[in-house]
């Protein structure tokens, strides 16, 4: 039996509707999203440091001029408030930055401690990566000039170093997220090397941010 036309018609306003609810609740899933980046630097250090915790699977992968393949890894990374960053892939290696204290991680053991107070490069350069999800602008701006960029569907951040040493090692750092997710950090050093990290959330505290 033929549906009647406005049988017809119901049915595809039906379908409509129901693609509708589910666009508009994927919208507001995440208020930040749906509201739109943040308009200012000083807005997206203000949302982030809002967050008391991160967990973010991350890919990340390295190519070089001196290697023929890219080298490509997997692991978690998860940022605790105020000041703890943790970052392990899939092997066991990493490190912990607790503080001023870094643990060297390998094969899930730590290996070394150092202080990073003693090695301000390398206090600048981990740092600024805790600094960026605690939303703490007056760190990074100490050490790096950031040139931030607000679209439509996403927001763009540009650090490059201030430090002399740092210069030396560090490019620039890319960053790319939506609202207080980060979900891309690039890597350019200067010996040529470029590392991209894609950033998948897990879980976040408070989940929804206002």
């Amino acid at each position: 039996m033929n549906l009647r036309p406005s049988t017809r018609a119901g049915a595809r306003l039906k379908r409509l509707l129901a693609v509708s609810c589910l666009t508009l609740g994927a919208a507001v899933l995440d208020p930040t999203q749906a509201a739109g980046q943040p308009a200012d630097l000083g807005g997206l250090m203000s949302l982030l440091g809002r967050v008391e915790r991160v967990e973010a699977d991350y890919r990340e992968t390295v190519t070089s001029d001196l290697i023929a393949t890219t080298i490509s890894q997997r692991g978690m990374l998860i940022y605790q408030a105020p000041d703890r960053l943790e970052r392990v892939d899939d092997g066991g290696n990493g490190f912990v930055l607790d503080g001023q204290q870094l643990n060297l991680i390998n094969d899930g053991q730590v290996v070394r401690e150092l202080n990073v107070a003693d090695l301000p490069s390398l206090q600048a350069l981990v740092g600024a990566l805790r600094a960026i999800f605690a939303g703490d602008l007056e760190t990074l701006r100490a050490a790096y000039e950031l040139d931030y960029r607000a679209l439509n569907e996403h927001w763009e951040l540009d650090l490059e170093p201030i430090d002399t040493d740092l210069k030396m090692v560090l490019g620039r750092l890319h960053l790319v997220g939506t609202g207080a997710t980060i979900t891309r950090i690039d890597t350019t050093e200067r010996n040529g090397d470029m590392r991209a990290m894609y950033m998948t959330l897990k879980r976040r505290r408070p989940a929804v941010l206002n």
